[in-house]
């Protein structure tokens, strides 16, 4: 159940599935501007694998919030649903939001591809809700208009900033997106057997991304964090279905997230550019 916190204190609190997904662009930004942050983990084994979430903690709006759902931020007595909201007010308190008017849009813009365009699509693909080569690889445009083609986006960006950040001259909530989603998709892809060519093709000629993923984890607060274990507890996995690793089968929720990385990665790899 949530933490007690004092309503009248700046702490701020994230209430999240002990995944990335959804959470972990709060966490970074959060742990990287050491803000009073309480990082609350809901346990998906305890809590929505046994059957409680869905009688329970979901219509609890001191736990789950107006919109009944995870993630949660808390704040001065305020309690954000919604991952883009959630995300953008975390970034206004560390000061990752630019401040002229066009670059904020540039750096919303950048988090709403990533978010909209990269990891809605994957994440429901994971959950057997998409698929895979209609809605990953695929789309209106063919395969070159999916995942290379966005990847291939941001490292465009990165190219064309002479600061090497995402917007303008100071690191922003989009560096933040484009570290972490690059981080953990090239992370899981390598422990599947088609990952290695995988990664090769969407990023091996990518050399801005490269630099700008030197550049971020090599931050003091970020590298401290991610050898924490607090981050060990979620940081590894891409989904909840990461968490419950093979035990998806025997829950009837389909593939592993390891086998979910699989059929991406071999997927990736039969597409006429590869």
């Amino acid at each position: 159940m949530p933490q007690d916190t004092d309503a009248a204190t700046d702490t701020l609190l994230l209430r999240y599935w002990n995944c990335s997904a959804r959470g972990m662009l709060v966490r970074y930004m959060a742990y990287d501007a050491a803000l009073d942050f309480v990082d609350e983990i809901v346990s998906l084994e305890e809590t929505f694998v046994s059957g409680s979430w869905a009688i329970k903690e979901k219509f609890s709006p001191e736990f789950s919030g107006p919109l009944k759902a995870l993630p949660v931020v808390e704040h001065n007595g305020e309690i954000i649903n919604q991952t883009s909201a959630c995300t953008q007010y975390v970034a206004e308190l560390a000061g990752f939001m630019p401040e002229a008017p066009a670059d904020r849009a540039k750096a919303i813009m950048i988090c709403s591809h990533i978010y909209e365009d990269i990891q809605v699509p994957m994440w429901d693909s994971f959950w057997g809700w998409k698929d895979w080569e209609r809605d990953v690889l695929g789309g209106y445009g063919g395969p070159t208009s999916a995942l290379a083609l966005k990847i291939s986006n941001l490292e465009q960006i990165l190219a064309a900033s002479p600061s090497g950040f995402a917007v303008g001259s100071q690191i922003s909530i989009a560096d933040f997106a484009i570290f972490y989603v690059v981080e953990s998709l090239t992370r899981r892809m390598l422990e599947v057997a088609s990952g290695p060519d995988a990664v090769e093709m969407l990023l091996g000629d990518k050399p801005a991304i490269a630099q700008h993923q030197t550049m971020m984890s090599t931050r003091p607060n970020i590298a401290s964090y991610r050898k924490s274990d607090i981050w060990h507890v979620y940081g590894p996995y891409w989904t909840g279905k990461g968490t419950l690793e093979d035990r998806t089968h025997e829950l009837g929720l389909g593939d592993t997230e390891l086998e979910g990385f699989e059929t991406l990665a071999s997927l990736l790899l039969r597409l006429p550019s590869a």
